[in-house]
């Protein structure tokens, strides 16, 4: 008998558990009040956010005015699809968490989808799923290892909407902790006109390296207005929607991993707090994504689209400080270590994703522009976002020459 179920005790713990799962059960792909829930409190770290200064927002909205007259100007082009000013939003970090979340749902349910349990207990339902499990006969045996079997796959496929709601939410809470701004993750927002900042976050980051609060905001403002200029435009959104969803699609379940993971964590017979952390942390504890020559395409020319993305707003935001911002190569240095010294939360987003958003990949978009403007100046980069057909092929982000050739090739007529 098993030494840590009391006698007579063990069909109790499975009908808790399978009540358990009732409380949970949902027919969404995952548990998203709890995704909502849980990456509020991590991003506040549990503790009751205070009212952003009215001072604050004031400063920042003239900031973000500065910001639109000087990125209209640099890429001429409007700074939103309907012409109209942009509008800063300052929040605390569980608002910023919650508002992401809600902008980039779309993607993240796909991925849940993709992730989710499969046949027999999707067919059954949460809870008839639920019933089966409470159901399953353990036995007394320590070595039922066929009957446990069952159960912890049971188990695992139940709640695997509340465990994907558990990671989402965490990785979100986290990157609240730190973004410092909307667009930290190129992922394409609901165009409402509004730029989403966190002061704290700033104000912290200027604090850690010396910099005026106020370059620095000027800085962001910047950024953000560049990659809201660009991501707002129809045929880049498009593209970038289309090209996460079929990379969500790609995910598939991968049951036995994460049987073999949560059963490493519970096999001491209270859980390891570690290692539920890292099976959180790893979006391989919960699925693997496709192999085939298809998603490795669509993965190439994600990250082809969102280097050449991260490359143009780098240069405009450059381009900027170097008019405006006195301690440019300041802010500029510190950014760069931020990227490189980028903890595991970010890795977890651009996994969940798709992006890679480390420093390698920076470079590549910069000297992707670099090559563009040494070649053919701003009268060539300036055709970068004018339509989908002149979007960079992943081959073409390495070679910018080949680039600036295929965009400027003549109309073949009807019929040729």
């Amino acid at each position: 008998m098993d030494p840590e179920i009391p006698p007579g005790m063990g069909g109790f713990f499975q009908g808790m558990i399978g009540d358990l799962l009732r409380m949970l059960k949902t027919d969404s792909p995952l548990q998203w009040d709890l995704a909502v829930q849980l990456a509020q409190t991590v991003a506040s770290e549990g503790q009751s956010e205070g009212n952003v200064e009215p001072a604050d927002r004031i400063r920042l909205e003239g900031l973000l005015g500065v910001a639109e007259l000087h990125v209209a100007d640099v890429t001429g082009m409007t700074t939103s699809p309907g012409g109209r000013p942009l509008a800063i939003v300052t929040t605390g970090r569980a608002e910023w968490a919650r508002r992401s979340l809600e902008t980039w749902r779309p993607v993240i349910e796909k991925i849940a989808t993709a992730l989710g349990p499969q046949e027999p207990d999707r067919a059954l339902g949460p809870e008839s799923a639920a019933t089966s499990l409470a159901t399953t006969d353990l036995g007394g045996d320590p070595g039922n290892e066929e009957a446990r079997a069952a159960f912890l796959g049971r188990w695992t496929s139940a709640v695997a909407p509340a465990m994907i709601a558990m990671q989402v939410g965490s990785v979100v809470g986290h990157l609240a902790q730190r973004t410092l701004g909307q667009y930290d993750l190129p992922l394409p927002r609901h165009d409402t006109g509004e730029i989403l900042v966190v002061p704290a976050n700033a104000a912290h980051f200027a604090e850690d390296w010396s910099l005026p609060p106020n370059d620095l905001a000027l800085w962001l403002c910047v950024r953000d207005v560049a990659m809201h200029t660009v991501l707002t435009r129809q045929h880049v959104r498009e593209r970038l929607e289309d090209l996460l969803s079929r990379q969500a699609q790609g995910f598939r379940p991968d049951p036995t991993t994460m049987e073999e993971r949560l059963g490493q964590a519970v096999s001491g017979g209270a859980p390891d707090v570690a290692d539920l952390t890292r099976l959180l942390g790893d979006p391989g504890s919960f699925g693997v994504l496709d192999d085939s020559p298809e998603l490795r395409q669509v993965r190439a020319e994600l990250s082809a689209l969102s280097s050449a993305i991260e490359g143009y707003v780098e240069w405009v935001t450059d381009t900027v400080a170097a008019r405006s911002i006195g301690t440019r190569g300041t802010i500029r240095e510190a950014l760069r270590r931020r990227r490189v010294e980028r903890g595991d939360d970010e890795r977890v987003a651009e996994s969940l994703f798709g992006f890679r958003l480390d420093q390698d990949a920076a470079d590549r978009g910069e000297s992707f522009v670099r090559g563009i403007l040494e070649r053919g100046g701003e009268t060539e980069l300036v055709k970068l976002w004018q339509s989908g057909e002149n979007l960079p092929t992943p081959a073409e982000l390495d070679a910018p020459g080949l680039w600036i050739e295929r965009i400027n090739l003549p109309e073949l007529g009807p019929g040729l």
